[in-house]
Order: C-alpha cells, then structure tokens, then sequence
C-alpha cells in the first residue's frame, strides 16, 4: 500500500512534466483579411500556469513545405516582449527572466498582420489557415473563440471548417453573418493535439490587390548555356533519327478489327481507358444480348444481365461485366453509386493497360530501352548544371541548385508519358503542360533569388532560363522516343482504317448494309463511341429508317439520336451520381476541396520558458 501511495504522489508530481506548464483557458482569435490577401489578427490569451514559469512563447509558422512563405509584423503586444525568427518560425517572448509566474489567468494579447499574397491557383482564390495548429499546443484549450471577417460576402457552401489532428477532415459548425462577410464560432475543450482549420473558397480575382512575392526560384548561371543547348540538341536528334514512327498508311476497313472490344479499340486508339470504353462496353453488351438498358432521363440508367459473358471475353471485360452485376442482376446508376465501383473500374483500367503488354506490347522494346536510357542520361547535366553554377557563384550554392533541379527533373518525368499520349492524338494545348510548369516556375524563383543574391541578377536570369527551358523540351524530347511495334502497327492500321470508315462513311454503302443488316447501326455504334466518331455515325443514318431495338427501353428509345448520345449521359452520370466528387451540394464544379486539419498556412502553436 505504502508503494501504491508512493507511485501516485510520484505520477502526481510529475505529470505537468508530459505537458506544458499551463492551461489555455481562453483563446480568442480576430481575423480582417483585406483585398491584398494579408490578415490583420488580435489574439487575447488567458493562460493558468501549473508550474512556475517567466512566461511563454507564441510560434507562428511562416514558411511551409514546397517554399511558399507569408510575411509577419507585429503591430503591438500588450506587455513587453522579445521577438526571435529561425527562418521557418516567428517568436513572440512573453515574460520576464528575472520573474515567475503562477496561477492565473494571466492575459496577453498580441496584433499582427500575416500577408498571404496571391494564391498558386488559376482558376479560384481561397484562405486556408489554422486557427490552432494541430500539435502545436501541448495543452487543453478551454473556449477557443474565433472570427474571420472578409472583404466581400462568400458563399456558406465553400466554407469548410476542419478540426482534430492532422489530416482530419470531420467538420464543425460555424456562424456566418447576414452580410455573409464575418465567419465565427466558439468551441469548448480542445484536446491537446487537435487543430481547427478554416478553408473559404472564392472565385478567381476575389483578392483583387493580392500580388505574389516577388520570389525568384529557377535554375542556373551562364555557364552552364554550352550544357543546356547540347542537352536539348542531343536529345532532339535521337528522337528524330530513332524515336519517330514512320507514318502509318492503312485501308478503310468495313469490319471491326478483329479479336478486339471497343475497350480494346478505344485504348489502342486513344492510350488509355475511358468512361467512353465503358459506355460503348455496355452499348456492345446490350447488342450481343447480355443486359438490357432502362434510360428514365436524366442520369438514371437501369442496367439488367439477361446471360453471362461468353468464355472468348478477356479478364477487363469480365471485371469490368462483374462491377456492374456484383450486387446482382439488375443495378441503377445510384446503386453503383452504393458499391465499390469506382475502384474496380481503376483495376479494370489496369487489367486492360497489362493486357497490352508481351507479345502485344504497342511500343517497340527497342524504342522503350533507348527512352529510358535518354531520361537516366538527363541527369548528367542536371549535375553539371548545378556544378558549373557553383563554380561561377562559390557560394555553397550547389545544393540549392541542385536539389531543386533534381525535383523538376523528377516532376517533368513523371508527367512525361501522360504528356506523350496526348501530344500523340494530334492536338498540342497548354494544359498538357500546366502541371509541370506550375512547379518548374515554382523553382525557376527559388534557384533564381539564390543565385542572383551572390552574383549578377540578369545573367542568373537568362541563364536560369535556358536551362530551364532546354530540359523541358529534352525532356519532352525523350517522352516522344516511342516507336510502334509490329504488333501495333498491325491493330492500330485495322484501328484508324475502320475510324474512318465510321467518320466518311458514304450513304449508299450504309443503305446497303442496313437492308442487309437492320441492326447493322447498333452492331458498330460501340465503337464509333469508343473512337469518338458517333456523332459522324449517327448522321450518316440521317433520313434512313432504323428499327428499335428490344434491348434499349425508356425515354425516347426509338430515337437513334437519343441512344447514340449514351456515351455522354454515362459520362455526366458517372462524374455526378456514381463516383461524385466530394463536395457539398453535389452539382458545384469547383477546384478544391473541403481541406483538412493542419492542411492550411499554420496560426502555430505556444510553448512556456
């Protein structure tokens, strides 16, 4: 018993050592955010100290993972203080070192502004911030008060207000007034270890006077313009002299490729699996007798099995047939909407990409060696670049450039083959290259401002510049080294020939066939979906009689027009009732998403001394 007590008094007295030395009694924190994206905060804190203390430390978090950065100055403090920054946190010291302190409530107030500057995003603006950062405080806080004011009204549907430790995404209810500027909310007993973020979304040039930091992050010096040039030359050359397919010249084919699905078609002809391969999949089911098609309009589709599939159908077509028909024989948009759909559909695209593999490999494995050989030998003047700038700025640059260089690399890479499928189907946009722009400005600034801050600025910037621009068309370059196998030069041949066929189809041929064939137009119709032609198909059929099938019922099935449009419908029904993106309201196509705990700029946390 005498040990029972012992251990008690010692786990009593010892405890406040596995927490902080206070309690938060009171946390209220203000918000104003102007038109330039920087908030204006009063914080009033009420701490009770358990052990005696000088006082605490407010952190505030400033610079963030990936380099963004905001800007603080403190307005005033309600008693004096002493300020530190370690390059990542800014410190407010309150408290005196020839003090202590016990008990309480003891009050501090701070202001100080935050300066967000303009968002990386193009297409919305947003304030995502932490209230309490998650772990940042090592205590309870008892009533944690909180509003943020903005410029102009927001909608309450864009407000997300995350809380619990990090990653989190469980909500809590907030206030927002009639004028729908100021958002607020009071909380009681917030464990230690738990956040509360805040994320509003705005549309794009909400923060009308926001403007990004003038912060220069890129690559490179002058020296490095000989590497650059080869770089980009060399890699220019092998594609031409052996990455390029010649040009396929095939026949129009009056039969679908042999031994092929639509899915298979669509994938060989567009590189990847689609909602279009899965809306032609269950046009081709219904016209070879193995489910029926309900349409009640809009985006309500019955589908219903009538047989299995045949021995002769591949492994994605039986997972793709078995997703639809897990539950049992008949299913409704919203009923896959209940099920695991969207993931089986994600291993049925892999099970039609592995299909394509070996023997029917589209790509020349000549042409896959030498690619990989040409992106592996990339990195050399990455190196170089970043010694031959050190070498001209000795600085102790290297690391600063080189990191970030291998980044970039890194990212263009790992963007280059979904790049290369879309550049091949004919149509260079910008988006393609968004993505990996985004990031390569991104450390263009970073390299640039280290660089021109231990030599000539605009020598660090031209030079940064070609060498940024060389290794992302290298790169580009090398994603291009692909040359069709025997084997594709083969299906694709069948492929485009019968594309067109579909696409110039000539009436009187059609006439023919369908007097021989009166369900001719629904035997091809799936593949003119996959291929993306079923527009051209169902006008070729303009003025000619086609006789309704059983397989397809509902609103307008008669109408071929109706029917053909089914590869969209399925597509917008997917996107809205299947597999909806996660947002409030359902029918809102913004970018972003509700955030999570800790995922915001950081309010930081407080600590005692």
């Amino acid at each position: 018993m005498r040990k029972l007590i012992l251990f008690l008094l010692c786990l009593f007295l010892f405890f406040p050592l596995a927490a902080e030395n206070f309690i938060l009694r009171s946390y209220s924190v203000s918000i104003n955010v102007d038109n330039a994206r920087t908030m204006k905060i009063n914080e009033e804190l009420l701490l009770e100290y358990t052990v005696p203390s000088h006082g605490f430390y407010r952190d505030i978090k400033y610079r963030f993972d990936g380099g963004e950065k905001a800007d603080i100055n403190l307005l005033s403090t309600s008693s004096p203080v002493k300020t530190e920054d370690d390059g990542t946190f800014f410190s407010v010291r309150f408290g005196d070192p020839d003090k202590t302190v016990i008990g309480g409530p003891h009050k501090y107030d701070m202001e100080y502004t935050y300066s967000l500057g303009a968002d990386s995003y193009t297409d919305y603006d947003e304030i995502y911030y932490n209230i309490v950062s998650p772990d940042a405080w090592d205590t309870v806080i008892d009533d944690l008060y909180f509003s943020v004011t903005l410029p102009h009204p927001v909608d309450i549907g864009r407000i997300w207000l995350t809380y619990g430790r990090y990653g989190s995404s469980s909500e809590l209810p907030f206030s927002l007034s009639d004028d729908g500027c100021t958002i607020s909310g009071h909380y009681t007993s917030i464990p230690k270890g738990c956040g509360v973020t805040i994320r509003v979304e705005m549309d794009e040039g909400y923060f009308s006077e926001a403007v990004r930091p003038f912060d220069f992050r890129a690559f490179g010096f002058w020296s490095s313009v000989s590497v650059s040039i080869i770089m980009v030359l060399s890699v220019f050359i092998i594609w031409y002299l052996k990455g390029r397919d010649e040009k396929l010249v095939y026949p129009v084919y009056y039969n679908p490729p042999e031994g092929l699905t639509p899915m298979d078609a669509g994938f060989i002809y567009n590189g990847i699996t689609d909602n279009s391969a899965v809306s032609a999949m269950l046009i081709w089911w219904a016209d070879k007798g193995h489910i029926t098609i309900t349409d009640n309009g809009e985006d309500d589709f019955l589908f219903t099995r009538i047989s299995d599939l045949d021995d002769s159908a591949g492994e994605a077509e039986r997972r793709l047939f078995n997703a639809f028909f897990q539950t049992g024989d008949s299913v409704d948009t919203k009923g896959l909407r209940a099920t695991d759909f969207a993931a089986r559909l994600q291993q049925v695209k892999k099970s039609e990409s592995g299909y394509f593999t070996g023997e029917r490999n589209l790509s020349s494995p000549a042409s896959v060696r030498l690619r990989k050989l040409v992106m592996n030998l990339l990195l050399f003047p990455v190196v170089l670049h970043s010694i031959l700038v050190t070498i001209a700025y000795p600085a102790g640059l290297m690391l600063f450039v080189l990191v970030p260089s291998l980044m970039a690399y890194l990212i263009l890479r790992s963007q280059s083959a979904q790049i290369e499928k879309k550049l091949r189907r004919g149509k260079v946009r910008f988006s393609y290259f968004a993505m990996p722009l985004v990031f390569y400005i991104f450390f263009w600034f970073f390299i640039v401002s280290a660089l021109s801050a231990g030599g000539d600025y605009p020598q660090a910037f031209l030079e940064t510049a070609v060498f940024l621009g060389s290794m992302f068309v290298s790169i580009i370059f090398a994603s291009l080294i692909d040359r069709r196998s025997d084997y594709a030069d083969s299906v694709l041949s069948e492929v485009l020939g019968y594309r067109e066929f579909m696409e110039k189809v000539e009436k009187d041929r059609i006439e023919k066939l369908s007097k021989d064939d009166p369900e001719f137009f629904y035997h091809v119709l799936p593949y003119a979906m996959a291929l993306g032609v079923e527009n051209q198909w169902v006008r070729a059929f303009s003025g000619i009689y086609i006789e309704p099938v059983r397989w397809y019922s509902g609103r307008d099935a008669a109408d071929i027009y109706v029917i053909s449009s089914f590869s969209r419908r399925w597509n917008h029904a997917y996107v809205t009732v299947v597999a909806p993106q996660q947002s409030r309201g359902g029918a809102r196509t913004y970018r972003g998403s509700s955030g999570f705990s800790g995922g915001g700029f950081s309010g930081g946390g407080g600590r005692s001394w």
